[in-house]
C-alpha cells in the first residue's frame, strides 16, 4: 500500500493536509481512481506519535474502536483496518494490532483523571485558593479549551420560563433574561451572585431543560446576537467532532479531547431535588477557568436531556437581545426509566 488518498479518512484536517498535496492517483486502501492521494509513507510521523499515546491491557476497548469513538479519524472500519494494519507493521509500536485490547497510557490517563481529584477538592477542601499554575503549567489545561467558533447574528437560541399559575400573563422580553445580580442564584455554570444566560438552540430542547410537564405553560424567548456589535463573538465549543491529525502535538489533542469530554458530561449532567448546591462548584470553576484563560464569551455544550440540541451559556447577557416571547402548552411527556 503506497498511497492512501482523501477518501479514507473523515478527519477534516487530515483531508486538507493530503488535498493540499495537489497530487491525483489510484489509492492503494479504499480502490478510488483519480482522487488527491498521498504517500502513506508522509503520514509515518503521526502514526508514530499516535501509538505511542497508547498502551496494551488485558480488558479494554479493542484500539481502532478507541480511535474511531473519540475522532473518526477513518471514513470506516474497513479502511481503518487496512491502513493500521500497514504501519502497525512499518512502525516501531507498543500496539501491535486494530483489535488489540489497549487504554490511553498513564501520562495521559493521569492529566485527565485528575478532574476527579479536583472536583472532590473544590467541593471539601479548598475552593479559593486552588493551584491554578498545577493546572496551567504542569498539566497544560489552558490550552485543552482552544478549540472556538463564532456565533452569528442570524442564529436564533431559546430560553424559555415556566408559569406558576393558569392563564399567567406572558412574560416580557426584559423578565426573559437573567435574574439581577442581587438575585441570582447558583447554577450548574454560574456562582451565586454572577449570573449567567442559559440558552438552548432548539426550541424543543428548552423545554426539557426546565423540567416542564404535561399541560404547563410556558413563555419562550428567542435571543440573537446583538446587531450593532461589531466584533465576533466566539465561544467555546464542546459538541465539534475533534480533529485528531496533526503534524505535532498529538498527546495534546488525545488530553483536550478527554477532558472536555468528562467536563462536557458535568455541564449537561441535570441537578436532582436531592442533589445539592456543592456538585455545581467544580463545573462553576472550570467556566471562570475558561472564561478567563481563553477570553471567550460562552460555552456551547450537549444537552443529556434532550439529544437533540445544544446548551450555552453566554457570560455576559448583554451582548444578547431578546426578539420575540411567544406563550406554549405542553401537550405531551415521554418518561424513560432504568432498573436500579
Amino acid at each position: 500500500m503506497q498511497f492512501v488518498c482523501k477518501n479514507c479518512f473523515a478527519d477534516k484536517e487530515l483531508i486538507g493536509f493530503i488535498v493540499s498535496q495537489n497530487t491525483f492517483g489510484d489509492c492503494g486502501c479504499c480502490g478510488s481512481k483519480d482522487v488527491e492521494i498521498i504517500s502513506i509513507e508522509e503520514l509515518f510521523d503521526f502514526f508514530k506519535e499516535l501509538f505511542g499515546n497508547f498502551q496494551s491491557i488485558s480488558s479494554g476497548e479493542c484500539f481502532i474502536s478507541k480511535i474511531q469513538d473519540n475522532w473518526s479519524l477513518f471514513s470506516t472500519l474497513e479502511n481503518g483496518q487496512k491502513i493500521l494494519n500497514f504501519t502497525l507493521a512499518k512502525i516501531d509500536s507498543p500496539i501491535k494490532s486494530p483489535d488489540e485490547l489497549v487504554d490511553f497510557n498513564d501520562e495521559i490517563l493521569e492529566n485527565v483523571n485528575f478532574w476527579f481529584k479536583l472536583k472532590e477538592q473544590l467541593k471539601w477542601e479548598r475552593r479559593y485558593l486552588t493551584n491554578i499554575g498545577y493546572l496551567t503549567d504542569d498539566l497544560g489545561w489552558d490550552s485543552f479549551f482552544e478549540s472556538k467558533t463564532i456565533i452569528g447574528k442570524d442564529d436564533n437560541f431559546y430560553r424559555a420560563r415556566l408559569h406558576k399559575n393558569a392563564d399567567e400573563k406572558l412574560f416580557s422580553n426584559d423578565e426573559m433574561f437573567c435574574p439581577r445580580k442581587e438575585f441570582s442564584t447558583a447554577g450548574r455554570a454560574n456562582p451565586s451572585g454572577i449570573p449567567y444566560l442559559y440558552l438552548s438552540d432548539s426550541e424543543d430542547t428548552i423545554l426539557y431543560e426546565i423540567r416542564a410537564s404535561y399541560l404547563d405553560e410556558v413563555s419562550v424567548a428567542s435571543f440573537r446576537i446583538k446587531q450593532d456589535l461589531s466584533q465576533d463573538i466566539i465561544i467555546s465549543d464542546f459538541t465539534e467532532t475533534p480533529s485528531l491529525y496533526a503534524q505535532s502535538e498529538v498527546n495534546q489533542r488525545i488530553k483536550s479531547t478527554l477532558l472536555k469530554q468528562i467536563i462536557s458530561r458535568d455541564l449537561s449532567k441535570p441537578m436532582r431535588r436531592y442533589d445539592s448546591e456543592l456538585d455545581y462548584i467544580p463545573t462553576q470553576f472550570i467556566c471562570e477557568f475558561i472564561r478567563v484563560f481563553t477570553n471567550v464569551q460562552g460555552i456551547k455544550f450537549r444537552s443529556s436531556l434532550h439529544d437533540i440540541g445544544n446548551n450555552l451559556v453566554i457570560f455576559n447577557q448583554n451582548i444578547m437581545e431578546c426578539n420575540e416571547v411567544i406563550k406554549v402548552q405542553v401537550s405531551g411527556v415521554s418518561i424513560d426509566s432504568i432498573k436500579l
